[in-house]
């Protein structure tokens, strides 16, 4: 009897060491697989500045680890290019310049739909322009800002629920806030690739707001990544769109004295924060 539950504490033993060596050879698997991630990098330039008839200014520019669309103009004009929304960086491109205009190289690197890329591929390619180009503003058929009607509305956040792997925070005067691509729920890792903001400062006379953008190997530990300053009046849209799924996001906006409204989504999550 003696040996047999002898044999039986034997086999327990070894059944949960088995257990406790495949979790650690799992987790050190992940480790290492994020650790072996080769992320191509790109030359910091700007790829194309393009100018809108209400004086809107937008910028194409690569990063080492990214590319970057930004808007900067009036905030009367803010809805002015809400067409562009749903839109990859080179399909806005493509959208905001006519047939004529060549495209830059790298907005179609990153480029994942097929298709766009084929009709991108369909002008001549450049590694960037020199010039600023007018825009094609046939995609603007009105200026909507029914945002701007929550300047005066009482302080408020509400989070929307895209779907389509995205999560979406709404702010209306709300205090000096912080923001996480990791707040999307249901996910074990909530890296994502992609990071968008709209915001308008609807003071006529109060202090900039302060936009922050931080990515982090770790949902604690954050690294720099832009810094845009709103003054009264302004708007700023910023998308950037990295070219790995490898960092946690992280805005910091603070409002200062100033009313305002905008929103910030991230998207194109995966899970385990690894590369498909």
């Amino acid at each position: 009897m003696k040996n047999k539950i002898k044999f039986n504490l034997t086999r327990i033993i070894i059944f949960i060491l088995f257990i406790c060596y495949s979790c650690s050879s799992e987790e050190n698997a992940i480790l290492e697989t994020e650790e072996s991630i080769e992320i191509p990098t790109l030359t910091p330039k700007t790829l194309a500045t393009i100018s809108l008839p209400s004086g809107t200014t937008i910028i194409f520019k690569t990063e080492v680890d990214g590319i970057v669309f930004e808007a900067s103009g009036d905030s009367d004009n803010f809805g002015e290019l809400d067409g562009l929304n749903d839109l990859s960086l080179l399909d806005r491109f493509l959208t905001l310049t006519d047939k004529s205009i060549a495209v830059p190289a790298d907005l179609i690197k990153l480029e994942e739909d097929q298709k766009i890329k084929e009709k991108a591929l369909q002008r001549d390619i450049v590694e960037k322009h020199h010039m600023s180009i007018p825009a094609n503003t046939s995609f603007i058929t009105h200026s909507e800002k029914n945002w701007l009607g929550y300047c005066d509305s009482p302080t408020a956040m509400y989070v929307i629920n895209l779907g389509n792997d995205a999560y979406r925070e709404f702010w209306v005067n709300y205090p000096s806030t912080q923001t996480f691509s990791q707040n999307k729920p249901g996910a074990l890792y909530t890296k994502c690739r992609t990071v968008k903001y709209r915001i308008s400062n609807c003071s006529y006379n109060g202090s900039n707001i302060e936009i922050s953008h931080y990515k982090g190997s770790t949902s604690s530990l954050y690294t720099l990544v832009s810094k845009n300053s709103i003054r009264p009046r302004k708007h700023k849209i910023y998308v950037k769109s990295f070219l790995a799924y490898k960092y946690y996001q992280k805005l910091d906006i603070k409002r200062g004295t100033s009313s305002y409204v905008g929103d910030a989504i991230f998207s194109n999550y995966t899970s385990l924060g690894l590369d498909q």
